[in-house]
């Protein structure tokens, strides 16, 4: 199986003083539906079966642009896509939140990072693990995964069996392309990864 893995595109809370996202849902800039039509573009020669996106807008439209350009795909809502929870933090500049010693440590240890109604990296890193399970059982080529930020760092931290603390090394543009393949025996090769050539800076 082919799936592509696709990070949304620009919202408000993107540029700027950055605000902490999450499961809040703001939808995409106009700078981010054109990223979103620019990665369409950029994947209409992939013959996509199925689009899976979180219920929050930003994938969403995301995932619809990409649908545009396909001509038998499928647009499928998945629970398990959506958003890292971060709690009381959703909504606020990082800098009204991190103290000097906590934002060293969301640096270097984000998975030792408490978020106060939040999520941990290891709950979703345990839904993830659920989702790839039944991605395994599927018929289909050829998916893409239209997801978060966060998700995504942490789709790679799983497949790559490794450490939570390593988060950072895995970051992706918005409305970038990472492209793996998923074998019948439970190995995966990594083909692309954070691919932006196709967006307008």
């Amino acid at each position: 199986m082919d799936i592509y893995i696709i990070r949304h595109g620009e919202t408000a809370f993107n540029v700027g003083e950055e605000r902490i996202r999450g499961r809040k849902d703001i939808p995409l800039s106009d700078f981010g539906i054109q990223h979103a039509e620019e990665v369409s573009k950029k994947l209409t020669k992939i013959p996509i079966e199925k689009i899976y996106h979180s219920k929050l807008s930003r994938t969403k439209v995301t995932a619809e642009k990409i649908l545009q350009n396909q001509n038998n795909a499928k647009i499928v809502e998945e629970p398990l896509l959506l958003d890292i929870s971060f709690g009381e933090w959703e909504g606020k500049k990082g800098k009204d939140v991190f103290t000097e010693e906590l934002q060293k440590q969301w640096k270097t240890n984000p998975n030792d990072v408490l978020i106060p109604g939040g999520e941990t990296f290891y709950q979703v890193l345990d839904r993830l693990h659920r989702l790839f399970l039944r991605l395994r059982k599927q018929t289909e080529k050829t998916i893409a995964l239209v997801t978060h930020g966060a998700v995504i760092n942490l789709i790679f931290v799983y497949l790559t069996e490794t450490h939570p603390s390593h988060y950072w090394d895995f970051y992706v543009k918005p409305c970038s392309i990472s492209h793996i393949k998923l074998y019948e025996n439970g190995k995966i090769s990594l083909v692309k990864f954070n691919d932006a050539q196709h967006l307008t800076e």
